[in-house]
């Protein structure tokens, strides 16, 4: 099942602290293990105000894309959270 993940700044934390994060840390150890592994097969860093990232992975189901979402170091650390979605197949427009 594939789906898409939109972070946002997790309670508590700060837009600021959360660009400081990606600004001087490096793509983790873990997150290139799931690009690797084909778990994560698109990825992007957001732009504007809200900084962020946005991921399409495979997973079996809800709880486990969850589960794969929240081993990140960014959520370990409350910087950000994913709103999780279910998506289809690709279409070209």
């Amino acid at each position: 099942m594939r789906f898409m993940a939109s972070s946002r700044v997790a309670e508590g934390a700060t837009p600021a602290e959360v660009a400081t994060f990606f600004d001087e840390s490096a793509f983790s150890t873990s997150g290139w293990e799931l690009v690797r592994h084909r778990v994560v097969t698109e990825y992007a860093l957001k732009v504007g105000d809200v900084p962020g990232v946005v991921l399409f992975l495979e997973a079996a189901s809800p709880d486990e894309a969850a589960d794969i979402v929240n081993g990140l170091p960014a959520v370990q650390r409350g910087l950000i959270a994913f709103d999780l979605e279910p998506i289809g197949k690709w279409m070209r427009l």
